[in-house]
């Protein structure tokens, strides 16, 4: 499913346009990505908790080159569905 189909089939169960469905959305990837930036956890009751993990800069070697790189500390985000969204999920299926 794309963001297209999610954001016209909310659309149609909350009765509001689409742009305004795509605008909280929007807003609700900007606070996750803003508290998991600090990494800070977000737990959604009923849903589920983004978990943030950090990676260490690493030290890499280019195969072709043979050259050294160094890549950047990242954030990388990992979703803990809850149980009530496993138990929905395993009913529909």
């Amino acid at each position: 499913m794309d963001n297209k189909t999610i954001v016209n089939n909310l659309s149609k169960k909350l009765d509001r346009e689409p742009k305004e469905i795509s605008a909280l959305i929007d807003g609700l990837a900007a606070i996750i990505k803003e508290k998991c930036g600090n990494l800070s956890e977000i737990a959604i009751p009923g849903f589920g908790t983004f978990v943030p993990a950090k990676e260490d800069e690493k030290v890499i070697t280019d195969l072709s080159t043979g050259k050294k790189i160094l890549l950047p500390p990242q954030i990388t985000l990992n979703f803990e569905p809850s149980i009530v969204l496993r138990k929905k999920v395993a009913n529909n299926q």
